[in-house]
């Protein structure tokens, strides 16, 4: 992610810089995009708690400690937490919302998701947020326990299946990005919005709702 980050940030004549580097500028950074580790959360949130910076994080797997530091430092900076930073996958929530309100039977529902061999935590963060956000839909016709499935192959970037079926038949409903930088995007573009928001923490849903 961060090479990703990297090259639209050139096509954007953005500076970026590691923000562990001893030569690095407080005075020139707006914003602190962390795409690591469940362990990388912490060095982030105390840098940009001491420096009073916002935080941007995509990081996945995060345990109950690491949320607890989060939630600690949501008290002096801004910081958006999102397990997906692509807007087509906010739009595929959209879409699912829609369906499930124009149905008038029960489903089951059964989500698939693949990735990268590389990607250690199964499931993956978005299908935890998809599962929620399922679970939690008003009247949702979803019928629980929704089924997961991940597999890990080769260097796919990331596809999410949404399945739904009934009596009736079976819809589907599908995500897939075809490179990292839908991601790299959806994070700058959150990070310039959140530099001038309040201490707090923020959703990517809270983003786009300003946006679009």
């Amino acid at each position: 992610m961060g090479q990703a980050i990297q090259a639209q940030c050139m096509q954007l004549n953005v500076k970026v810089s590691d923000f562990q580097s001893k030569a690095i500028d407080l005075n020139d950074i707006s914003a602190v995009i962390d795409f690591s580790s469940p362990g990388g959360v912490e060095a982030c949130a105390s840098f940009c708690v001491e420096n009073k910076l916002p935080l941007i994080s995509g990081t996945t797997g995060l345990t109950d400690e690491h949320l607890g530091l989060v939630s600690t430092a949501k008290k002096s900076i801004p910081i958006l937490l999102a397990s997906n930073m692509s807007i087509g996958i906010a739009n595929l929530k959209s879409s699912i919302k829609e369906y499930l309100s124009s149905i008038s039977i029960s489903s089951k529902c059964k989500i698939t998701e693949i990735h990268h061999t590389n990607k250690k935590d199964a499931p993956s963060g978005t299908t935890i947020e998809i599962q929620r956000f399922l679970e939690n839909l008003p009247g949702s016709k979803v019928v629980s326990p929704i089924d997961i499935e991940s597999h890990r192959i080769g260097n796919i970037y990331g596809i999410h299946r949404i399945a739904f079926e009934n009596a009736e038949g079976k819809t589907t409903f599908q995500h897939v990005a075809n490179s990292r930088n839908v991601f790299a995007i959806g994070a700058l573009q959150a990070a310039k919005w959140i530099h001038s928001k309040e201490a707090g923490e923020y959703t990517f849903a809270d983003f786009l709702n300003k946006k679009l």
